[in-house]
């Protein structure tokens, strides 16, 4: 029998129900009331970007990517540097840079920042704090409690580098249990930027040719932070580490996804690369390799990654980056073949003569000088060191907890940067010290 219209009105006419909105509430039900949207109860001001790191923000979460020897752990190295100069108390758990290291490189950037170790700069630099990873985050496992307590007193920057040596510390798998990474990320990283500390996490890009802007290992590794970088080596019209923002979670960030920074090998020195700015620098372009690649291709069709190598022989990155610029531009196609197989097949030639030479740079290019005197550096006030920064109070009156004995004291010798780079005795000339000589003679220019 059919429904009529009339059979509708009765029944809505007898239904007790009332609107969702004007139901009575329970203490049964009174968890699913929520709270009400409300456009004015949040600032849409962009939040500031923390001093040192000007790709993070306080309270957000990074896992910073790129391939093995770009120069990662030295990117965040003088972001360290950098935010201690700025007033922030920092902490490095180091596991493949040891403590040695860590405080030779810390030499070289003191050297390269052209900074004399004065009471002042020596002050603000002890706030950087060199961690063991393994044994630090296998003891946050087995007592997460104190692992939160002890670093929320005490930083406002934990760096973690790398993600690998936490698996392998833990025995767990974040390389193909999604599960395993967010119960770390989860009991270990959230409770940490929930109250306003910064987590910036390297780690390596994966194998396979979609891979390579991503971390390696399980797709959480991108999900679970709020921020995700890539890295990818420039060396024209000087060598450098190129920082892209891939993923950005928060509107309020003070940059946008494609955003990027140069870290610069010579200054150690970040510099952000406006969008659309006259003088950003271009990535370089091995052009006179894509040209002969191209023709090999044409002749060949269906070559693989590694027959492309073969075929042309020198530098295998070089071959690469060639290659991955062929393809993002149209000229070469890259299709499945079989179940294991990348094929290779031309779309239209490249020629040299229609693009931009290697020895020719575009002229939207930057120059190669850098500020190197004291009038171009940014000046710290003299009042801002250690315990001024976004942190919780004095570290003075901190209290003791079990994974965190003490409060950090003044810096004792090889534990904090001021200590590695305290090598000029009481002139405060860091050229002068033989730590910044071992340092070039260990370290040079260039680094993970």
């Amino acid at each position: 029998m059919p429904v009529t219209r009339d059979d509708v009105a009765r029944l809505r006419e007898n239904d007790p129900r009332t609107p969702l909105a004007e139901a009575p509430q329970t203490e049964a039900t009174e968890w699913l009331t929520g709270t009400p949207m409300d456009p004015s109860a949040t600032t849409v001001e962009p939040l500031p970007a923390l001093p040192g790191f000007p790709f993070m923000h306080a309270g957000s979460s990074a896992v910073i990517v790129g391939p093995t020897g770009g120069g990662r752990s030295s990117l965040i190295e003088a972001c360290l540097y950098d935010a201690a100069m700025g007033g922030l108390r920092c902490a490095y758990l180091g596991h493949e840079v040891t403590e040695d290291e860590f405080n030779a490189r810390a030499a070289v950037l003191c050297q390269r920042r052209g900074d004399k170790l004065t009471a002042a700069v020596k002050r603000r630099l002890s706030a950087v704090r060199y961690l063991d990873l393994t044994s630090t985050i296998v003891r946050a496992w087995s007592d997460p409690e104190a692992w939160i307590e002890g670093v929320v007193e005490r930083y406002d920057v934990l760096a973690i580098d790398p993600l690998s040596a936490v698996d392998s510390a833990l025995d767990l798998d974040f390389d193909k249990a999604n599960r395993e990474f967010v119960t770390f990320y989860d009991g270990l990283v959230l409770p940490l930027t929930a109250r306003g500390v910064a987590v910036p996490m390297v780690d390596n890009v994966g194998h396979a040719e979609d891979a390579k802007r991503r971390a390696k290992g399980v797709s959480a590794k991108g999900d679970k932070p709020d921020l995700t970088f890539a890295c990818s080596l420039r060396s024209h019209p000087s060598s450098a580490l190129a920082i892209r923002a891939d993923k950005v979670r928060s509107v309020r960030a003070s940059h946008k996804r494609g955003d990027e920074w140069l870290f610069d090998e010579a200054t150690m020195r970040i510099e952000r690369i406006e969008r659309g700015e006259v003088g950003a620098p271009s990535a370089f372009r091995p052009t006179n390799i894509m040209q002969k690649l191209s023709g090999a291709v044409e002749r060949d069709p269906g070559l693989s990654k590694t027959a492309i190598r073969t075929a042309l022989g020198g530098n295998a990155k070089m071959v690469d980056l060639a290659l991955e610029l062929l393809v993002s531009e149209g000229y070469i196609e890259r299709r499945k073949e079989g179940p294991q197989k990348l094929a290779h097949h031309s779309i239209r030639p490249y020629k040299e003569a229609t693009e931009s030479t290697e020895s020719e740079p575009s002229p939207n290019q930057v120059s190669d000088s850098v500020p190197t005197t004291e009038s171009d550096r940014v000046l710290y006030p003299e009042g801002i060191g250690l315990g001024d920064g976004l942190g919780s109070g004095d570290e003075d009156s901190a209290q003791p907890s079990p994974l965190f004995p003490d409060p950090p004291p003044a810096p004792a010798a090889g534990r904090g940067l001021a200590a590695a780079v305290d090598a000029g005795g009481a002139s405060g000339a860091v050229g002068d010290g033989t730590l910044v000589e071992q340092a070039r003679r260990k370290y040079g220019s260039g680094g993970r």
